[in-house]
């Protein structure tokens, strides 16, 4: 038996996880060198730097919190509450950046949080049963969401740099909800028959897998364009894929009729949320300038960068 209160705690704490780890690796990758392409040589470079490592290390706690978090929830409630990445990256870039937040800022963070609650409310998602899924099912699902993380990038590569940042930027959200639905087996499986089911589940190292590729695309991101063009990308794809999952594979219960209208002015509310939150200067780019202790803006990525 779950325990639900647990379990938005931990989805809560890893939002927090996210925020530090979307502001830490985008404040790293704008250090790199302009002409640098990203690359083997540019990840050697970004893991050699500090602020790059706590980001890392933000990324890292928020994965436990998250498979703690699915532990004891339901999928699409957990992935829903990490949403909250958002308004909260902007607090984190507010106090490292050193700029206030301004009216439109606050604006999304309320209609996020609103969208959020009224979502949930709606949804009213109950367990499923993630460990009575068919192989078939399996390969049809994780099939179609890895052939669309490889559209994404597919389509990514043959367009201009802010349309690249936006595909990868889904690209990210996409890999990351599915280690999210893997993860959620993986740990069935740690409830039902300990470490010796972690270990011999493939969900586990399909999560893994996953999760670092994850990583790798969003560092792409970070790299080819401004936060403010991967960040929808980041938190609308991760919900979305994870509720899809959730629902149609895990059979999660959820309500039908007219809560689902309530349930799509609730996801309104986080996607208003979300584009209100992304046109802020704090995702734009803009940064501080240590030597002289002042606002001032950073560049943004080179447009030939791949």
């Amino acid at each position: 038996m779950g325990h639900p209160l647990l379990s938005i705690l931990c989805a809560a704490l890893a939002a927090v996880g996210n925020a530090v780890a979307n502001v830490a690796q985008r404040k790293a990758s704008l250090e790199q060198p302009p002409a640098l392409r990203f690359g083997v040589h540019f990840l050697h470079d970004l893991i050699r730097q500090r602020i790059w490592l706590l980001g890392f290390a933000g990324m890292v706690a928020s994965f436990v919190l998250q498979a703690v978090a699915l532990s004891q929830g339901q999928l699409s409630v957990v992935e829903t509450i990490i949403t909250l990445e958002v308004p909260l990256t902007l607090l984190v870039a507010s106090q490292v950046f050193r700029t206030r937040l301004g009216k439109d800022e606050w604006g999304g963070v309320i209609a996020m949080t609103a969208g959020m609650i009224v979502l949930l409310v709606a949804l009213n998602p109950r367990v499923g049963n993630e460990t009575d899924v068919s192989h078939r099912v399996y390969v049809l699902a994780g099939g179609g969401t890895a052939a669309t993380i490889a559209l994404l990038i597919a389509v990514a590569v043959r367009g201009p740099r802010a349309w690249r940042t936006v595909c990868l930027g889904a690209a990210t959200g996409t890999c990351f909800g599915l280690t999210a639905t893997l993860i959620k087996e993986t740990m069935s499986q740690l409830s039902s028959r300990g470490w010796v089911g972690v270990v011999s589940t493939w969900q586990t190292y399909a999560a893994v897998g996953f999760g670092i590729l994850g990583v790798v695309i969003m560092q792409w991101a970070l790299h080819s364009g401004p936060l403010l063009a991967a960040q929808p990308g980041f938190t609308l794809m991760d919900p979305l894929v994870s509720i899809l999952w959730g629902v149609l594979v895990y059979h999660e219960a959820v309500r039908t009729g007219w809560w689902l209208a309530v349930a799509l002015v609730g996801a309104g509310g986080i996607a208003i949320g979300v584009l209100l939150l992304a046109r802020s200067p704090l995702l734009a780019g803009q940064g501080t300038s240590e030597a002289a202790g002042t606002v001032s803006p950073v560049r943004a990525a080179p447009a030939d960068s791949p």
